[in-house]
């Protein structure tokens, strides 16, 4: 895996190429279609000498950073990285975001955050459940993180399979056969 300095302009960056080869694997071998959703951002001012955006802001809100399609099913997801090491605080959910993963879930897509604890090197699948039950938590005065051990549980371990970086579409598939189960 490649090392990206550290600083506030590359965090997710590694975390995003692993995402970014897993989902070209992922189309090349006609398993699934995710793509990574562009936040649209209206440039002010741009350096043509260097090539360079000097000045620029997002015009909207984004929905969340992944959508696409696997087995005729929706999926939609966001990928947050946490140099935490004992939870993942609900701060790094926009409320925008939220309410999209929530509208999708409620809609019968697979919504889930996808999180990296950077400094243990390991990712999970984050059910939606799990989120909506914290933020829900949170809104009512509770606490404002999910607990590590609330996430790290081996069935959502995300774990790298050959090509694939981050096999999070083996998690997805235990979810859509425990959904047609009930």
């Amino acid at each position: 895996m490649t090392k990206y300095r550290q600083g506030y302009a590359n965090r997710g960056r590694q975390l995003e190429t692993e995402l970014e080869t897993t989902n070209q694997y992922y189309n090349s071998q006609g398993i699934a279609k995710i793509q990574k959703i562009p936040i649209p951002v209206k440039v002010l001012n741009f350096n043509p000498q260097t090539g360079k955006i000097t000045k620029a802001f997002y015009q909207q809100k984004s929905t969340v950073d992944y959508i696409g399609t696997y087995q005729g099913r929706t999926i939609v997801f966001d990928a947050k990285e946490t140099n935490v090491e004992t939870r993942f605080d609900l701060k790094n959910i926009k409320q925008h975001q939220y309410q999209y993963l929530k509208d999708q879930n409620q809609c019968g897509a697979v919504a889930f955050l996808l999180v990296r604890f950077k400094k243990l090197d390991e990712s999970y699948y984050l059910p939606f459940k799990l989120l909506d039950e914290y933020m829900i938590k949170k809104q009512q005065g509770g606490r404002k993180s999910i607990p590590y051990e609330e996430i790290a549980i081996d069935k959502y371990k995300l774990e790298a399979n050959g090509l694939v970086l981050l096999d999070y579409l083996s998690v997805v598939d235990k979810v859509i056969a425990n959904r047609e189960e009930k």
